[in-house]
């Protein structure tokens, strides 16, 4: 079923596209099941092409959505912007709305508010979606970071939508905030939830709460639950109070929860994170007299304070990973960090640590490489993982042929089907046999393969597996490698790998996955152009099957031949 849908995906554009009504609403089915790339992909070979094609502006919405679902505002932008302007006024509606928060997105202000004066003043919107664009230019502004042009079009927006919406207020001073304009959120003060974190933070910068107070408070909310504001109120808090580890406690923790929706403000963070360890590390070690370049005082302190403060340790970890005197300094400063983070609960944190400062890989210890990729590999990241993995030697306590596959899958996941297929030929050279249990994971990473469309890879790594597998594996390695050649379009090919698995059947009485295979054979000897070898073949299944849709599939080729 994997290798159908394949076929299917590589038919071609315009036979799907000849059955529009349908191929749309199944575009829209993949979407609404969360499968974004595929339906993405599946516009991309069923869309009309011409702009003028009946429907052809509903599928460019479609579209357009899912390009603003994947993040991939850029592509949004450029599509939107070749619009034709005969398009009608509903669908141009949805795409130009579409496009300004793509910009939003994209901190191009500008771009956001020009799509914006389209709407409002050259298509007739219904009120609340003029009202949602409206919010759209007062985000736009916040994205250029104009602070006052931001605040007018607050308070403008406030006069003409009487009572202000919860939501909305609140939206309001987390961009004023972000924006340092925290005596101008106060205007919506009254507006929050009392026992929210936007307004405990808007209190604690206008001095309406103390330091202490702000921190006790959010403690006592975190307890209910993981509102990642709360730590922010704290890292404030600590900010203010110079408190270098519990700004370290809180920075970690916003590190490890933020969700990945913007790069950006996961770099930001981890950037400070770092300044904020190197910071704390230099002024506790000039507190306890430890001298700079001395790697043997500061990782001894680093050991001591670990289960006293682990704060403290991971801050003086990080000061000897960026700093230490000599590699093997670096290198074990770098695992005790990581390692002390994954156990601590916080390994997100320890991931975007690295990953988002460009730290090169050839700087970093083979262990605490491995570490980061299986962080990233358990929470799916899997091109992290392959950045980490990939040319590294087989880790302590893992075996060879664990280790490979696991970057094989790695690879796959992250479309990097060569990479795998070379950790896979590394495991697989020189070998005589395979055991029965690790040819079956060979061959489900094949068949990934040819479901991914990589079929001349899939056909190598099955014909690398054929010889070493039992007579068991053989028949479904025979089997995929027919489904290859049929997907390829080589019919002669594929109706001898299929009748090689089905021949190698054991027992007399044909099994379910010999006739199976006798009918791919049967069909593809058709096409092929050998009608008595095919006419043998569907002539044995009436014979052998008690399958009713087999016999009445075998009865209808007979027919055509």
């Amino acid at each position: 079923m994997r290798l159908l849908l394949a076929f299917l995906m590589l038919c071609s554009s315009a036979a799907m596209a000849a059955d529009a009504p349908e191929a749309l609403e199944t575009a829209r089915r993949l979407a609404a099941s969360g499968a974004a790339r595929l339906a993405l992909h599946h516009i991309e070979q069923a869309q009309p092409r011409d702009p003028a094609a009946p429907r052809w502006a509903e599928w460019e919405v479609l579209r357009l959505s899912l390009l603003a679902q994947l993040g991939r505002h850029q592509d949004l932008l450029t599509r939107a912007g070749a619009m034709p302007a005969a398009t009608p006024a509903a669908p141009l509606r949805e795409a130009w709305t579409l496009a300004a928060r793509a910009a939003v997105a994209a901190a191009q202000g500008a771009v956001a508010r020009h799509y914006a004066a389209r709407l409002l003043w050259h298509l007739d919107l219904p009120a609340d979606a003029a009202r949602d664009i409206r919010l759209i230019v007062i985000d736009s502004y916040v994205a250029d970071r104009k602070g006052d042009e931001a605040f007018r079009g607050m308070l403008r927006f406030q006069q003409d939508y009487q009572p202000l919406e919860r939501a909305v207020a609140t939206r309001f001073v987390e961009a004023l905030l972000a924006l340092g304009m925290e005596n101008d959120a106060v205007n919506w003060l009254a507006s929050l939830d009392d026992a929210s974190a936007t307004k405990l933070i808007l209190r604690l910068k206008t001095g309406l709460v103390t330091d202490d107070g702000a921190i006790a408070q959010a403690r006592a909310q975190l307890v209910k639950g993981r509102d990642i504001g709360y730590w922010r109120v704290i890292a404030e808090a600590a900010q203010r109070q110079k408190n270098p580890a519990l700004q370290i406690e809180a920075l970690e923790r916003i590190l490890h929860l933020i969700e990945p929706g913007n790069p950006q403000p996961i770099t930001s963070l981890a950037r400070q994170l770092w300044q904020s360890y190197l910071a704390a590390a230099q002024e506790i070690g000039n507190q306890n007299q430890l001298l700079t370049g001395d790697d043997a005082h500061w990782t001894d302190f680093a050991a001591r304070r670990l289960g006293v403060s682990p704060f403290q340790s991971r801050a003086f970890f990080a000061y000897l990973a960026r700093r230490g005197q000599t590699p093997e300094t670096r290198h074990n400063a770098q695992l005790q960090l990581v390692f002390s983070l994954y156990t601590g609960g916080l390994d997100l944190a320890a991931l975007r640590l690295f990953r988002d400062q460009g730290t090169s890989v050839g700087t970093l210890d083979g262990q605490t490489r491995h570490v980061l990729g299986t962080i990233a590999e358990n929470h799916n990241e899997p091109t992290v993982a392959l950045h980490y993995w990939q040319g590294l030697d087989t880790p302590a306590n893992i075996g060879a042929d664990e280790w490979y596959l696991r970057v094989a899958n790695v690879a796959l996941r992250a479309d990097k089907p060569d990479a795998g297929m070379a950790a896979l030929k590394r495991m697989l050279g020189g070998r005589k046999t395979l055991s029965p249990d690790l040819a079956q994971r060979v061959m489900r990473l094949a068949q990934e393969m040819a479901d991914a469309g990589k079929l001349d890879l899939a056909q190598e790594l099955f014909e690398l597996l054929l010889p070493l597998a039992d007579s068991m594996r053989a028949r479904g390695i025979l089997f995929g490698l027919g489904r290859v050649n049929e997907v390829n379009g080589k019919s002669q090919a594929a109706a001898d790998y299929f009748l090689r698995s089905a021949l190698l059947a054991e027992g007399k009485a044909p099994d379910t996955f010999a006739l199976r295979a006798r009918l791919a054979a049967g069909i593809n000897l058709a096409r092929a152009g050998y009608r008595d070898d095919a006419r043998a073949q569907f002539e044995w299944l009436l014979r052998n099957s008690k399958d009713p849709a087999q016999i009445e599939m075998a009865r209808r080729e007979l027919k055509k031949l």
